[in-house]
């Protein structure tokens, strides 16, 4: 299962590098590790700042997933959270 993750611009611009770490950039990511999980990008080379700030968990399942959007959902970075629909065929 994915978990989708949107930040907050300024803590995207933190966690691509591109600005010094914030307070709420370094909570995310120790929360995430706690998790036992990385944090990626879900559009690895985009200068688009919309795009920038989308960022994706992998789970083992949906359970897992659901129990790290509700460790996650209330981080002051966290501006939207959810597990990425199946995909359906055409």
């Amino acid at each position: 299962m994915q978990v989708t993750i949107q930040v907050s611009e300024d803590v995207a611009q933190s966690l691509h590098q591109q600005s010094p770490p914030t307070e709420e950039s370094e909570m995310l990511l120790r929360m995430v590790d706690t998790l036992g999980y990385t944090l990626e990008p879900m559009h690895q080379e985009t200068d688009d700042p919309n795009l920038s700030c989308y960022f994706i968990v992998e789970s083992q399942d949906n359970a897992t997933a659901q129990r790290v959007i509700d460790r996650l959902r209330g981080l002051e970075a966290i501006e939207a959270i959810y597990v990425k629909p199946p995909d359906e065929q055409p």
